[in-house]
């Protein structure tokens, strides 16, 4: 057998392969070799409906966004300001860009709807 014989440019599948399978795409634009990117859509298509207001729900949904706020960078979250110059340090010693981007708040606040009054009442004694 020679190779142009099974190896074809067609872009549709033969009978025997395409028949069994039901509502199949390939979407040329997005690569199967991005997980995140693969992740984001699946995630869009469970929304889609929604959004398309096809699905009969009336609940209002966040604001869809096509890139997540860490998108497919790696996220490193520290106890304290200590963390930040290991980072710079790692970065250099493995050779990468030596960028990072903070994208919270530098101390841990709580937000304004936390109860800040216990409660329980304090104890007495005996």
């Amino acid at each position: 057998m020679r190779a142009r014989e099974f190896i074809t440019e067609e872009t549709k599948l033969p009978p025997e392969q395409a028949d069994p399978m039901n509502h199949v795409f390939v979407l040329p634009g997005v690569s199967s070799s991005d997980p995140y990117q693969i992740y984001r859509l699946g995630v869009a298509i469970a929304r889609a409906r929604s959004d398309a207001g096809t699905d009969g729900l009336t609940d209002k949904l966040p604001n869809w966004s096509a890139q997540a706020a860490f998108g497919e960078d790696a996220v490193i979250a520290g106890f304290n300001a200590n963390v930040a110059p290991a980072i710079d340090h790692a970065l250099k010693m493995a050779g990468l860009p030596v960028k990072k981007v903070q994208i919270s708040t530098p101390n841990s606040l709580e937000p304004a709807l936390v109860n800040h009054t216990s409660p329980v009442k304090p104890f007495r004694g005996y």
